[in-house]
Formats: C-alpha cells, structure tokens, sequence
C-alpha cells in the first residue's frame, strides 16, 4: 500500500517546519556567545549629538561600551531592548521615560557633567535595530540613533524638518521643467513655421506680390 502525502498537508509541514528552524535560530542568535566579544565607543559632543565608534555590533557578542564625556551638561546613554521601534521628532521626554519603563534598556547609563569616561558591558541583542537616546529633557531628538545588530544602524539625529536635499531636489525638478517647457516651445515654433501650409493650400487666394512704384514722368 502506498502513503500518500496530501498536497496541502506537506505545505502545512513545510511551514511550521520553517517557522520552528526560524525560532531556533533567532533564539541562538539571541544568546550569548561564550568568549565572544567586541568594543563600541560613545562619545559625547557639545552639539548634544552622539558619536559612535560603529554603528553595528554582532548578536551575542559581549560589548564593551565605553562612553567619553566631552560636554560641559549632564546626559544619559539609553540603549532600547526592543528590535525595530523608532521615534519620531513628534515624541515627548515624557514619551521615552514611560518606554523606557515599560521595556527596561538594555544600557541606562548616567553621564554627569565634565570631561570623564565611564565605562559598561551589554550582551549585543537579536538581529534588528535598537534605538539609542539621551533622557535629559531637551536632549532629544538631537540625541537619538539607530544602533544595528547584525546589520548596519541607521544612525543619526531625527530631522525635524524637511532638511537641505529636499530642497535641492524640488530645485533640481523645477529646473527640470523649465527647461523642457522653453525646449517645447522653441521646437514647437520651429516646426510650426516649417509646416505651415501655403495660403492656396488652405482655400485662400495666393496674393500677388507688391508691384514697386512707377518713377514719376519728366
């Protein structure tokens, strides 16, 4: 007797089968890597901006997190423990104390004034994107960035308006269309005066050409 295996029964298996190999590997993606380890370098500038050494780090990896102070105010350095959660310039201080009370961070390190250095370890996350913020009230969003674990973090301070390369391309676009209507009408008229029909071609009567004056009789 042979067993056979519904067509619709093997694409069942086959997806659960892909989301249990997937969950394994998000999971061991996620642990720790026992001997692993790697350095990421925060400095803190005057222009209330974060600088960081790299913008990714490899999941599991134990991090070095080593933040240099150069300003002259207090500051924090809070690394989120959720993947793929952005703010935006819309966002209260308010906004990120209550997330961060919901989803404890990763790093919440406390950065006093004056020059100094502090240093910490975090176990790098899971594959993804992790924000990273200032919670002093007025530091963000200037004090905000993407760090990428097993990819390459966005970085960067949110903009809060449309910034120079909009404006350079709505230029570059206008441009652009100024020229091709200039272009348009020069070739048009061009070509208008090269087809124009002949007055008799269109019905009227061809009109002779000026006959120039008699000289006047002696």
């Amino acid at each position: 007797m042979v067993f056979r295996f519904p067509y619709r029964g093997a694409v069942v298996l086959g997806t659960v089968l892909s989301l249990v190999l997937f969950g394994l590997g998000a999971a061991s993606a996620a642990a720790p890597r026992p001997g692993a380890s790697s350095s990421l370098t925060v400095t803190v500038g005057s222009a209330l901006q974060f600088t960081l050494s790299t913008n990714e780090v490899t999941p599991g990896d134990n991090v070095t997190l080593t933040i240099v102070q150069t300003d002259d105010v207090q500051h924090t350095f809070t690394l989120s423990d959720v993947a793929g959660y952005t703010f935006t310039a819309t966002n209260t201080t308010n906004d990120l104390l209550t997330f961060v009370h919901d989803h404890p961070p990763l790093v919440n390190v406390s950065i006093p004034s004056g020059q100094a250095t502090f240093q910490t370890h975090f176990i790098a996350p899971p594959f993804g994107e992790y924000a990273y913020f200032c919670l002093i009230p007025g530091h963000f969003p200037g004090m905000y960035g993407l760090l990428g674990s097993g990819e390459p973090g966005s970085g960067g301070a949110i903009s809060t308006g449309p910034g120079a390369a909009v404006f350079i391309i709505g230029g570059t676009i206008a441009g652009l269309v100024v020229i091709a209507i200039v272009l348009g009408f020069v070739v048009g008229k061009r070509r208008g005066s090269h087809d124009e029909m002949p007055p008799e071609r269109l019905g009227y009567p061809e009109q002779a050409p000026a006959t120039p004056p008699s000289p006047p009789a002696h």
